[in-house]
């Protein structure tokens, strides 16, 4: 059984599938950089900021809330930054919403968003990259288990 830091990850990332102009462009945890073909797309990954893991409550639950960046990368233009910033709104419309149930409904919020250039490599790139923080509780112990 996966960790839910991966059952979260892998659950962002199917959610956004076929729901941006990205279509079917969303990578995770992807190492290698973006080629002007498969722009526009989204890369999404465990934030550098990772997860906070609150102290076990009475109950024996510890809360966690888990952070996920998500990279709204388009191709740098003349609009490069209407572009990035109407894919992140996209991306809003997909895992902003209440029913957005990952890994239950109501505990996915945006954090932080700001544009990205990339020059570096052949293609440059701008991105509107979010930052998601998703609450979920586990028992301490058994990281699999997300309630």
């Amino acid at each position: 059984m996966a960790n839910s830091q991966q059952t979260i990850l892998e659950g962002v990332r199917d959610a956004l599938i076929g729901a941006t102009d990205a279509g079917s462009r969303v990578f995770l945890d992807r190492p290698d950089r973006l080629q002007l073909n498969e722009l526009p797309a989204l890369l999404v990954q465990e934030s550098p900021e990772g997860e906070v893991i609150e102290p076990a409550t009475v109950s024996g639950l510890e809360q966690r809330v888990f952070s996920v960046v998500v990279q709204c990368a388009v191709a740098h233009s003349s609009t490069y930054a209407s572009g990035a910033r109407e894919l992140g709104a996209q991306v809003e419309r997909v895992l902003g919403v209440p029913s957005f149930a990952v890994p239950k409904a109501g505990r996915t919020r945006i954090s932080a968003s700001r544009i990205v250039i990339d020059g570096d490599g052949e293609t440059t790139t701008a991105a509107r990259e979010q930052l998601w923080r998703i609450t979920y509780f586990t028992r301490r112990g058994a990281p699999e288990t997300a309630s």
